[in-house]
């Protein structure tokens, strides 16, 4: 090739590239914008799951410690009404009985 042949075909591909290059990154961006979002959103619901699991077994042992309050305040109150009713039937049976105010501790 000739010098200026060359130096004519390098200035059409370095014009042509400077136009191409921005149409290229414009068209990019247009079809890659739904794809990114998708993604993002996903993203987040994926930290959402992960929040809810989490909040579930938080809710999980709430409820079994509340079980274990409710069997305790059952038997306190079945305690009660036991020392209710003996002490009706038999004064001499509720003397024997430890005080309810001692520290007991109910399984």
């Amino acid at each position: 090739m000739i010098p200026g042949e060359l130096l004519g075909l390098t200035a059409i591909v370095i014009g042509g590239l400077a136009i191409l290059i921005p149409i290229a990154g414009l068209t990019a961006r247009v079809a890659l914008k739904p794809i990114v979002e998708a993604m993002a959103r996903y993203r987040e619901l994926k930290g959402t799951e992960d929040t809810v699991d989490l909040l579930e077994r938080r809710i999980g042992l709430i409820e079994q410690q509340l079980d274990g309050v409710d069997r305790s305040l059952r038997v306190l109150v079945e305690d009660a009404d036991f020392r209710r009713r003996l002490e009706a039937t038999s004064p001499a049976a509720a003397a024997a009985l430890p005080s309810s105010s001692s520290p007991e501790r109910v399984a």
